[in-house]
């Protein structure tokens, strides 16, 4: 036994001796713990419990399952509107997913909206900016798909096959992919798509960009797969159906407070927003959730986790639903840098920004931003505010009234900021390795794709046999 592993049981063994001298304490247990209640641990949990005959039990710091899926309910309508999760991509066994809750899935519906490009720096809008012809964007995003492509089965929908021979396309800065294989055109598109989580993306090395704009992300924007929603334009549909089918094997508004992790198994002590505590005994552990260092201070990182897990820094997202009555019903106020003018479209705008406020339906804009590595959601709100005043102040949308938060909300992701060499000297093999270690495993966007189904097909192919082997 480690150093670590022997202290963390014997700090372990103390609180709970002392808590069992306190109290009597709930004591539970499971064949798996999930950490983590989002599309990849609630899926997980589903699959395991329905399918494997494990029983599961889900850990979930807030108070409905989803993670980044945000639906609001405008009070006056009624109308849902969804601002975090957009819509589903064709992949996998996903439509089999939906059917299994009887959710009937619809293409989304796109609004047709008066797009305005505006500098958010100085609120003053574009009228020299041209966007790409549709034809450019569509040659563009093909050729974009033919070079995705080619590395597909490296990385999605796990990382089982990435070489250690990492090929040198992989690792070049996308500026210069851009420029290599003519893709300006398309980059307006997959910066306002998910691009703009990257920040700057031709900085970011190709790798990275092809985890954020997938392969068959791609397929979807250019007609080749489905996109879907449920047909009551409500994505929170599918995991509140997960919720009432798990019931009691899901414990709401609840963290780990201190862990015990061995090849032996895992013994949790879970704590609620009531400040009850609760022991978790499990023969096995599934960490779903980002790998902020909030989220695994309490789990006692073994020095190879640490090592793995300090390379990544996090990524801050932030999404809401805004009113004003100066915001343009049936408008979109993209940002555009000025430098961008009039089609120089590898220059975005510099983080932290605003990406763009987007009329919804009803009174409702959805609002998008991207944060810095130590960004708060007050600093989110104040950027958002701030933003909207600077556009009011130069003229471009009427005065005289204040935005309005109707919701908002923090998307912490672990980045994908790893250095080249890094990658180079083998990162993903060792983040594999971790994969059942102290009867650990872990899922989530760390370890496969950017979207929803596509962590849920590494579920499927990749993770979950390997945990059930491990039985």
């Amino acid at each position: 036994m480690s150093p670590q592993s022997l202290h963390a049981q014997l700090v372990f063994i103390f609180v709970f001796v002392s808590l069992a001298l306190a109290s009597p304490l709930r004591t539970i247990y499971k064949d798996v713990a999930i950490l983590g209640g989002g599309a990849s641990g609630a899926h997980a949990g589903v699959r395991l419990r329905e399918d494997f005959n494990k029983s599961i039990i889900i850990i979930e710091k807030q108070y409905n399952l989803g993670g980044h899926v945000e639906t609001y309910i405008d009070p006056v309508s009624g109308n849902p509107y969804d601002y975090g999760v957009n819509s589903y991509a064709e992949y996998g066994s996903a439509k089999q997913f939906f059917a299994r809750f009887n959710i009937s899935l619809i293409n989304p519906t796109n609004l047709k909206l008066n797009t305005s490009n505006i500098d958010f720096t100085t609120g003053k809008s574009l009228p020299g900016y041209q966007s790409p012809a549709s034809a450019d964007v569509t040659a563009a995003l093909t050729r974009y798909l033919n070079i995705t492509a080619k590395y597909e089965d490296m990385i999605l929908p796990s990382f089982a096959n990435f070489p250690t021979d990492v090929p040198d396309e992989l690792l070049t800065k996308f500026s210069n992919i851009v420029i290599k294989y003519d893709l300006q055109a398309c980059l307006p598109l997959l910066y306002q798509v998910t691009g703009f989580g990257l920040g700057n993306m031709g900085d970011e090395i190709f790798l990275f960009v092809m985890q954020e704009i997938s392969a068959p992300m791609t397929r979807v924007l250019l007609g080749l797969k489905n996109s879907w929603v449920p047909s009551t334009h409500r994505n929170q549909d599918l995991y509140d159906r997960i919720g009432t089918l798990l019931g009691d094997d899901v414990l709401y508004s609840t963290t780990v407070v201190e862990s015990n992790r061995t090849e032996h198994g895992v013994q949790l002590l879970v704590q609620n927003d009531k400040g009850e505590l609760t022991l978790i005994i499990a023969k096995k552990l599934l960490v779903s959730f980002a790998l902020s260092p909030d989220n695994t201070a309490t789990l006692n990182l073994s020095k190879a986790e640490e090592d793995i897990f300090s390379a990544w820094s996090l990524d801050h997202q932030y999404c809401g639903i805004v009113t004003s009555p100066s915001l343009p019903i049936n408008g979109s106020l993209v940002n555009i840098p000025a430098t961008a003018v009039p089609a120089n479209y590898l220059q975005f705008p510099a983080t932290p920004f605003v990406v763009r406020y987007q009329y919804l339906g009803d009174k409702n804009f959805r609002i998008l931003l991207t944060g810095t590595e130590n960004y708060t959601i007050p600093l989110a709100l104040s950027l958002a505010s701030n933003t909207f005043e600077t556009l009011v102040a130069a003229g471009d949308i009427p005065q005289g009234s204040a935005l309005n938060f109707a919701a908002f909300t923090e998307h912490t992701t672990t980045a994908r900021h790893v250095p080249p060499e890094v990658v180079r000297d083998g990162f993903y093999q060792k983040l594999y390795a971790l994969q059942g270690c102290r009867s650990t495993f872990y899922t989530g966007r760390a370890w496969a794709g950017q979207f929803t189904t596509v962590l849920w097909a590494f579920n499927d192919q990749w993770l979950l046999p390997k945990l059930l082997s491990s039985f």
